[in-house]
């Protein structure tokens, strides 16, 4: 009886017309975003040849400009900026013939060197980031972010290729996608597609009420049939981004380094505050830990979802309520709020809804709260799922399939 249920259940799920048209709308974005969005768009690390060899022309006047006036040397309260020049001036000379040559080895060589010089200069405006709290901090950790991907890009032991510098390959795209807060849409597939899943039998109220099953056996197989369903459509788009992206750009690599943040290992930093550390895992490691939170924060929703059936026993009020509660982090974030109601940010499970920035450290290091972990996740995860499946198990004896389905009519 319970494989029948799950069948037809699974059935009816593929043929929801409500399903069906938002897959085909993340089919259209997702083309939408291979076709049009992707190969137009540039990142922090595009390389414009031309741009550049406009600033080589620029360098090289104002360096000949020193050189004819006898301004080559030190001023009594600056430094030697003939140096400084000269030295821009080779380093973007490199850029520009290693990217010529599509040496591109030799190309992150270089670029570490750019990356280098520019967060030396940028160090000295404090105004570019200046409503952070801690700017000199951040452009710390970006700086050291950027060397440890291009250092991944020379330690990989693979072919290194525009895209791969661009982070367009499928497979950086993807942990790009984790690590922006636009993975809610993971999250955002189990809510909507298990919003309706108690809701959607009401016209056959009556057939249900004589079927053999108990009503919260009958809710946990639904919620089993709506989180298999999701995983499965979730797979199917994740093999549809893949395929078009690495037609374009290429596959990538699972030994490319993706950086993280890290607590301190020291007791104790100076000046009063824990600073950071910096390593960096694998793509393939960093896609594993993302499969250990997705299925988690997914039966999380899913099963909060048939509380809210029972309670709300509108599939749209349903939707609403659950993307509150999914997005209820913007309401108090700040990266100087570490407690909410006096207790640590770290034991509230919409701490880890952005599963990817938990993963790379960079949710502990924005509130600078060491206790933010991925262990520490899967904790408070966890917990909260025991205590949904109590709140489930009491509020489905209160409100019986008689009582729902009668509601409901």
């Amino acid at each position: 009886m319970t494989i029948s249920m799950i069948m037809h259940e699974f059935k009816m799920m593929l043929r929801n017309k409500k399903n069906i048209l938002f897959i085909i709308a993340l089919i259209g974005l997702i083309a939408a975003y291979c076709f049009l969005i992707l190969p137009n768009m540039e990142t922090a690390d595009s390389f414009d040849i031309e741009e550049k060899e406009a600033e080589l022309q620029n360098l090289g006047a104002v360096r000949q400009g020193m050189i004819d006036r006898g301004g080559t040397g030190f001023g009594s309260m600056t430094e030697n900026v003939y140096a400084q020049n000269t030295y821009e001036f080779q380093v973007k000379s490199s850029l520009v013939h290693a990217f010529k040559d599509q040496n591109f080895y030799r190309f992150v060589q270089w670029k570490m060197n750019e990356n280098f010089y520019n967060a030396i200069v940028e160090g000295m405006d404090w105004m570019l980031i200046s409503g952070a709290p801690y700017p000199a901090h951040d452009m710390e950790r970006n700086a050291t972010l950027t060397r440890l991907r291009y250092l991944g890009y020379l330690d990989a032991g693979v072919p290194i290729t525009y895209e791969m510098i661009e982070q367009k390959t499928a497979l950086q795209t993807v942990v790009k996608f984790i690590l922006d807060t636009t993975a809610a849409i993971v999250l955002f597939c189990a809510i909507y597609f298990s919003s309706d899943m108690i809701t959607k039998n009401k016209e056959h109220r009556s057939a249900l009420q004589g079927i053999p099953i108990g009503w919260y056996r009958l809710i946990n197989v639904k919620s089993f049939v709506a989180f298999m369903y999701t995983l499965f459509i979730l797979f199917g788009l994740f093999l549809l981004v893949m395929l078009l992206i690495s037609i374009q750009n290429g596959f990538g690599s699972l030994k490319l380094s993706v950086p993280i943040t890290l607590p301190s290992s020291m007791p104790e930093d100076y000046s009063d505050y824990r600073h950071s550390e910096y390593d960096s895992i694998t793509i393939a490691k960093f896609l594993l830990l993302s499969l250990g939170l997705i299925p988690i924060l997914m039966y999380l929703f899913i099963r909060l979802n048939a509380i809210f059936s029972l309670l709300f026993k509108n599939p749209w009020v349903v939707i609403m309520v659950s993307t509150v509660f999914l997005f209820s982090e913007r309401i108090y974030y700040s990266r100087t709020t570490t407690e909410l109601f006096g207790i640590d940010l770290s034991y509230f499970p919409q701490t880890y809804f952005d599963f990817g920035r938990v993963i790379s450290g960079e949710k502990y290091y924005l509130v600078h709260l060491e206790s933010i972990t991925y262990q520490q996740g899967i904790i408070v995860l966890l917990s909260s799922i025991v205590i949904l499946e109590i709140i489930l198990f009491v509020v489905s004896r209160v409100i019986s399939k008689r009582r729902f389905y009668r509601i409901t009519a």
